[in-house]
């Protein structure tokens, strides 16, 4: 009886943690900043923090969450919902969250305070080798265009690069924060578990 409460405790805190990444997602890919000609996002940094919060397991069960929210209708994603938002350029990125999340997520296997930046910037590459590769196909195969690969980086990575690099950043700079709160509660959880073992 102790041991289902204890996991029934356990599960509850994973559940409220990632309804609040998951939430956290969401209102990232709405919010903007009009900075110039490109809109400011902070979708890439709700996806480095989540990633490296609830890590590699859980993180890639939110961003998975998303995509299927979206995709059957829900306006989850930047710029709505749909199934048809698969044919857009820019749902690679997308794609490239929960491929980052299962390297970012790696962090708390690591015990040096670099990790979490080396990891993080993995990650950046892995979003953008899927998204940049990703919309090559839909504007050549879908679209018909007929775009080489220097356009779709002139496109989808350099005029969103140096915001990108300054969010990852960021984002390791609050997790670092984060982290000394969430140990500090898996801590409070763990004594709870012990005590109602007494």
């Amino acid at each position: 009886m102790v041991k289902k409460m204890s996991k029934n405790r356990s599960k509850i805190y994973d559940l409220t943690l990632m309804s609040i990444c998951l939430a956290l997602m969401i209102v990232g890919a709405k919010l903007a900043i009009p900075i110039g000609p490109i809109p400011v996002t902070f979708q890439t940094l709700a996806v480095f923090i989540i990633s490296l919060v609830l890590g590699t397991k859980r993180a890639a069960i939110v961003f998975t969450i998303y995509i299927i929210l979206g995709l059957i209708g829900l306006p989850v994603f930047s710029t709505g919902g749909g199934i048809q938002y698969i044919y857009m350029p820019s749902f690679g990125f997308v794609v490239g969250f929960l491929l980052a999340s299962l390297v970012i997520g790696l962090e708390p296997r690591f015990n040096k305070f670099y990790a979490k930046y080396i990891l993080s910037f993995i990650g950046l590459i892995i979003i953008n080798v899927c998204g940049l590769s990703y919309m090559f196909v839909v504007f050549n195969l879908y679209k018909g265009l007929n775009k080489d690969f220097i356009y779709v980086i002139q496109v989808g990575l350099l005029p969103f690069i140096t915001k990108d690099i300054f969010m990852v950043i960021l984002a390791c700079i609050i997790y670092s924060r984060l982290k000394i709160v969430l140990h500090r509660e898996e801590k409070e959880e763990i004594i709870l578990i012990n005590d109602e073992r007494v």
